[in-house]
Parts: structure tokens; sequence; C-alpha cells
């Protein structure tokens, strides 16, 4: 079953919540000190015609839609409707498909709001349809629509019969979800389009953007967003119906810093100002509500976060809901590593699971697995509470985590007199990712620690921009300090260096300065060979008077990068050989022991000594073993002389 407890949905949602509490309010001030601005209404409304906005199942962070198994379950989907917005049509949406092996009755109802809105039977053998049912705006609570999916069956009237024989299942499609139209006069402000604004961006940069504006792009680009360049996304999503796609433009140092737009009928964010970068991370913020009239003068850098030193589940936008469970369910949490604060590095996981009593003899069963491993099961307390203390081995943790929590229960069976009767159990909100002080990055995935604090790309032009960005997407938040510099190399902090040779001071595992490379494994085999090691793009790990650098060597095909669906999340190894948007090959240069990296054209005394040291090594000890026996049969005729 797929989930979609990743962090797009915890930022997208975190920010919807507060700019729906305060624009709700109307509040007009700024809590935070970090941006004390004053704020300034705009000469001239912008307005707009009535706006179809569309809040797909891919967007809420469910790729490709969700399937739940067998002939029970459920799921909570909730849709940002934020009190702020008037909206005067909404319609839920929802193509699916299901099927069954054997012949079996199911029905699905859909609650919104708490209250039961729709119930239907679903045909026998394989059927697929639309759910279309309208939606009273007024069951919308706290800036969201709350919908529970609500999936039961039945195979037989046998009780002996295990529901999982059925083969059955209920899914939905991505593309389905909420649509609303959202009414003109309240599209006005800054914080009402932010907090309605799509999850995916389209990113209009001028001609001749400056250091702070490509450092703003990247910012709005980072942290696993689904932000793209103007004409960086295909085509087909740019013509889908309704507003889909959201557009950031950017203004000279004179307009507002954050101001409303209209591109195209649609309401659009243009941010301009003295300091982009620190308007970039307003809007992309929690706090985005402060700017509740038609432009914000100015802004100021500063976090609005400030170091977090607990990251519970709710932190991550986790699925945390109740289940109820006849025989096994489970609950999937994502957790990337720009979730975790800077410095920080996961250590450990403290879980608690409430299960209900079932009055069976054995006791259900949690189970707790990290990426696939098997890190601790227990059976679940008798006063319906447990907590599951681990700690995550060594190497564990990568770029893209997945914690799956799961609670097991023993079917009551026998003499079929039993009903199979699910009991409710919930991962509790306090569930939390325990965190320790990270040390020196040793491989990609350790990058985060560093560039969650703010980092610096030096590259040589603004073409750069956009593969850049989604190669460091999956390494950073974007909520430090990001600069961006053309080739000038900044005195402190870590760096993403983007250029053909590498940058001075640091010492590159793989050199480019000694002519032809060849990277060879076991036996002597080749892996890459110089024609391709030239043609890929190199990412390398390096250091640098004692700070992090992440050196990319550019490829033929690097450009390619920024308009990839599916970039690479760089996580093992501290080298890598990229083709395309696909990790070709990627090794770790101190734990390897297989691979060697060889320069054919070099023809030096180290060289020889590099390629030839077991012989040299034999040969050594031969020599020793000689003078050794050499001079023992001196000692011996010495002795038998004095004799």
């Amino acid at each position: 079953m797929r989930t979609g407890t990743d962090m797009k949905k915890q930022k997208f949602l975190s920010a919807i919540a507060a700019g729906a509490i305060l624009a709700s309010s109307g509040a007009a001030q700024a809590p935070v000190p970090s941006v004390p601005a004053p704020v300034e209404a705009e000469a001239a409304a912008v307005s707009f015609a009535p706006v179809t906005r569309v809040i797909t199942l891919d967007e809420l962070g469910f790729d490709n839609g969700f399937e739940i198994e067998g002939l029970s379950g459920g799921r909570t989907l909730y849709f940002p409707v934020p009190a702020g917005v008037g909206v005067d049509d909404l319609r839920l949406t929802l193509p699916y498909r299901a099927d069954s092996s054997f012949g079996s009755r199911r029905s699905i109802a859909i609650e919104i709001g708490g209250r039961t809105q729709y119930t239907a039977a679903l045909p026998e053998g394989l059927s697929e349809g639309v759910i279309d049912i309208p939606v009273d705006p007024a069951l919308a609570q706290d800036g969201f629509l709350a919908t529970r999916i609500v999936y039961s069956g039945a195979i037989t009237e046998d009780r002996c019969v295990d529901q999982r024989l059925s083969g059955a299942y209920l899914a939905f499609a991505g593309e389905g979800g909420l649509r609303a139209r959202l009414q003109g006069p309240s599209l006005g402000r800054v914080s009402t389009v932010a907090s309605v604004m799509p999850a995916a961006l389209d990113l209009s940069l001028p001609s001749q953007a400056s250091e702070a504006q490509l450092a703003a792009a990247l910012t709005l680009m980072l942290g696993g967003s689904d932000s793209r360049l103007g004409g960086a996304r295909a085509d087909d999503a740019a013509t889908q119906d309704g507003w889909r796609i959201g557009r950031i433009g950017f203004a000279d140092a004179s307009a507002p810093a954050l101001s409303v737009g209209n591109e195209g009928g649609a309401p659009s964010i243009r941010i301009g100002g003295e300091d982009p970068v620190a308007s970039a991370r307003l809007f992309r913020s929690r706090w985005n509500s402060i700017a509740a009239s038609s432009s914000l003068a100015t802004a100021r850098r500063g976090s609005a976060d400030g170091e977090r030193e607990t990251l519970t589940i709710t932190d991550l936008g986790a699925d945390s809901s109740a289940q109820s469970i006849a025989d096994r369910g489970q609950w999937n949490v994502a957790i990337p590593a720009t979730a975790i604060p800077a410095g920080k590095r996961i250590t450990g996981l403290t879980l608690d699971v409430a299960v209900a009593e079932d009055g069976g003899e054995a006791r259900p069963v949690i189970a707790v697995l990290f990426n696939g491993v098997l890190l601790a099961s227990a059976e679940a307390e008798e006063d319906g509470r447990t907590q599951i203390a681990v700690n995550l081995p060594e190497g564990l943790a990568n770029t893209l985590n997945n914690l799956e929590v799961s609670v097991m229960r023993q079917a009551a069976g026998g003499d079929c007199k039993y009903v199979p009767q699910g009991y409710p159990a919930q991962l509790l909100p306090s569930s939390r990712i325990e965190l320790g002080e990270a040390g020196s990055p040793q491989d990609f995935s350790d990058l985060p620690s560093v560039l969650n604090g703010g980092f610096t790309v030096v590259m040589p032009d603004a073409a750069s921009l956009a593969p850049v960005a989604a190669l460091l997407n999956p390494l950073a938040s974007g909520e430090g300090p990001v600069g961006v510099s053309f080739d000038a190399m900044p005195a402190n902090g870590a760096v993403v260096y983007v250029g053909a040779d590498a940058p001075a001071g640091s010492e590159p595992k793989v050199q480019f300065t000694q002519g032809a490379i060849e990277i060879s494994g076991e036996n002597g085999e080749t892996i890459l060979d110089r024609d391709a090691i030239d043609a890929l793009t190199t990412v390398q790990l390096l250091e640098q008077n004692g700070r992090s650098v992440l050196w990319i060597r550019p490829g033929s095909d690097f450009a390619t990068l920024g308009s990839s669906a599916s970039p690479p999340a760089l996580g093992y190894g501290n080298v890598a050989f990229l083709a395309g948007d696909q990790v070709d090959f990627a090794f770790h240069d101190e734990r390897e022991r297989l691979i060697d990296i060889r320069y054919p054209e070099e023809n030096t005394i180290s060289k020889f000594l590099q390629r030839y040291r077991l012989w040299l090594i034999g040969l050594g000890w031969l020599l020793v073993t000689l003078g050794f026996v050499y001079l023992l049969r001196r000692v011996i005729a010495s002795n038998k002389s004095k004799d």
C-alpha cells in the first residue's frame, strides 16, 4: 500500500494551515521578529475571474494514487480549503479500479467532515469508475476538508474463510482529487494566494538574473519541492485543466518583496525587493501568512524555525490516524534527510503505539522496520499503550528513508463460531525520531546535516542552476541561507562547486589532471573506461580547509538533469558518476577495497609503485628473508670456528 507521508505534503500543508488561521482572522501583523517588515497595499488591486483549483492525490503526496488491499481498510485525506478563500463550487472526483479473485460483496463509503456523504456497492469482478459527488464547503474545518474512505466486504457467509484469500483490492488514481472554484475577489492577497497555490511551481527568471535572484529561485527548488524553471516541465503537465501549476516571477529591487500578479487568468506571485532570498524563504515558510495584504514591502533574512531538538512524526506529515485491525495493519512514515536539522543525524526511534484489547489469549505483536530492516518487535502492553525505543545501526540511514510500523493480531479460529472482528490501533503522534550530533559527512546521504544550515553554489553561469537544483533537491532543505556566486569562492561555509577543475586546496578522489582515467573492479575488470568517464557527470564529496565541498564536474548531458521528472537522489558513497538523470556508478574510495582508480597515461615512480605494489611487497619479504638466512649462517659459521 502506498503512503503519502513525505516532506512535500508536510511543507505544503503546514504553510496552508498557518495561512488559513491568520487570513481568516484578518491579521496583518508580523509575529516573527526575523521579518519585522511594514506592510503596504498596492495602488491598484489585482482582480481575477473565478479560478478552478484542482488538488490531486499526487499533490497530497500519494504518488500515482494509493491502493487498499483485501476486504477492509480505510484512508483519510486532508484537502486544503483555507477559510479566507471564497469557494462556491466544491466537488470530489475520484477515479477508481477494483477487483477480486473470488465472488464477494464489497462496498465503499466516503465520510466528509465526519458525515457520510456517499455509499455504494462495488460490482463483482473487475470494475472501473469515477466517484463524483458535490461537497458543501461548510464541511471544511481548520483550513482542511477531511475525507475518509472506508472500504469493506466479505467473501461468503462462511466465517472460516480467510479474507486474505480474496485477492481483492480497491485502487484510486493519482489524478483524482478535489475540484474547487475559487472566487476571484478573494485572490488579491499574498497570504491567500500562497495558501491555495499548487505545490508544483514554475519559476520565471529574467534574462539577466542577478546572483540574489538565482539564489532565491534555488531556495524554492530545494527540500523535495516540485519547483522548476519555466519550460523545464513536461508539456502535458502544463496543459491540464484547472489551476495545477503555480507561477512565480521575479521583479527588480524597487518592486515589493512579495506581490500578487495575474498570469493567464490565474494568480501568480512576484518576488522583488533588495533581498529576494529572504522573500523566497518567507514565501515557502509557515509564516507566509504575515503578508495579509496585496503586497509585502520588505523582508529580512532570518530563521523562523530555529534549531529543532526533536522531530516527531507529526513534523514529518505522517498519517497517524487510527485503524481497525482484524489481522494486520501498518503505518509508513517517510523520513527524508532534508527534514533532519542542520548538524544532526538520526540515532534512534522512540515509538508510541496504542493497541485496543481484543480479549484473545495471544497478544498483538508490534514490529518496527527501517528501510526494510527489522529493528525491533514486541508484544503490545496490557494497558493499551506500548513504547518501543530502538537505536539505529550505523550506515542504515540514507537520503530517503522509510519507517514502517505494523501491528499483527492472531485471529480467533477453531469451530468457525467467531466472526473476524477489527479492533482499533494507532501510531501515536508523540512518536519521534531521536537526533544526535553529526560529524563530518562521509557519504552523500550525510550532506543534509551540513547543507541544511546554509551553503553557497559556485557555478560558471546561470545555465547551471536547473541541473544543480535537481541534484541538490533531496540533499538540502532550503531553510538555511542559500547563496549563488559566479566563480568567486566564499571564505567560509559549505560550498557546492560546479566546474571542470577541482576547487583549489582540495584533493579529489578521482583526479582529472593526470590524463585518462579508468575505474576497475575485481580481477582488474574495467567498470568505466576513459571515454565513458569523460562523458559522464562526476560528483565528489571533498574537504577544503576543514569545510565540506560538493564538486560537480558537468558531463555532456548534464543539462538534462534540469528537465528530468525523476532526478537521482545521491546516497551511498563519496564519488558518483551520472549518465543523464541516472546514477551510473557510485562508490566510497575508503570502503571499496576492490575498486581501483588507474591513470594509464601517468608514468611516475608513485604510479609504478602503486601498480606493482603486491610484487614489490613480495620481493621485499624475499630479500629480508634471504638476508636473515645469510646472517644466520654467518653466525653459525663463526660459532663453529671458535669451537
